[in-house]
């Protein structure tokens, strides 16, 4: 119960993020999900230090623990279309696999050259010293 208590003000702060993205998306016409935007808010709020971690960390692991139960309705949907369970369906499943994949690779050859430039500096900085 304690739990639930300390999250709920964590989950109001990241939904507040969220309704702001959508405003910045409404009122400057993007085309990008008001969600995502308050998200990419949310960060740069965190990496600039006017949001704590500890604001929003009990709240974000306890909306991911239950991440499930915002797929059910998606998973209902799935269902009442019989086609997408078909050939249709299997393609629709080649599209996200390998949109996954590419995302997957894509992230990691990023870290892992970001990783290198980060090591190429420290050792500069050494050499230097």
């Amino acid at each position: 119960m304690k739990k639930w208590l300390q999250a709920i003000p964590q989950m109001l702060l990241l939904l507040l993020f969220s309704w702001l993205g959508k405003a910045v998306a409404a009122v400057f016409h993007l085309h990008v999900p008001g969600s995502l935007i308050g998200m990419m808010l949310l960060f740069v709020a965190l990496q600039a230090g006017w949001v704590r971690l500890t604001w929003v960390e009990a709240g974000a692991a306890l909306l991911f623990g239950e991440m499930i139960l915002f797929f059910v309705p998606t998973i209902v949907g799935i269902v009442q279309v019989p086609w997408l369970l078909g050939t249709k369906g299997l393609l629709v499943l080649l599209v996200v696999l390998s949109g996954t994949a590419l995302v997957m690779v894509s992230t990691g050859v990023i870290a892992e050259r970001l990783h290198r430039m980060r090591e190429g500096k420290r050792r500069d900085c050494v050499e230097r010293v």
